[in-house]
């Protein structure tokens, strides 16, 4: 299967991550608007990985990947590792923990955050920026 293959389905995957955040934050699942908006920033983000030639195994390298080759050499605005960091933590909170509750503008502002990250890094795989 070719590369190209992986990172078109990741971005569509990613659309579709952010399309059902989209409904559940509608429907009031919060928790699963905050873990939709997490896989859907995951798999924009891993398409650029990979667009890079950079592999993963586990999410936490995600993050890390993001915050050294991304954030710290200034490819993109350190305010994205913070929108990433901030998912990370919360979508294993609504998974992982009894009674999380969000605050429903907060997880509204988050939803809208994520269309925005995934939107940087589909443009940066259009542009070709590395």
């Amino acid at each position: 299967m070719s590369q190209q293959i992986i990172i078109d389905y990741w971005v569509e995957k990613a659309g579709e991550d952010l399309a059902s955040a989209r409904d559940n934050l509608k429907s009031g699942r919060y928790q699963n608007a905050v873990r939709d908006a997490y896989f859907a920033c995951f798999h924009a983000f891993s398409s650029v990985l990979l667009n890079e030639g950079k592999t993963f195994k586990k999410h936490k390298e995600v993050r890390s990947m993001l915050h050294r080759d991304f954030i710290r050499t200034k490819k993109i605005d350190s305010f994205w590792g913070k929108h990433y960091d901030w998912l990370f933590d919360n979508r294993h909170k609504a998974d992982y923990r009894p009674l999380v509750k969000f605050d429903p503008e907060q997880v509204k502002d988050i939803v809208e955050g994520s269309e925005a990250f995934v939107k940087e890094m589909t443009d940066m795989l259009k542009s070709g920026k590395k």
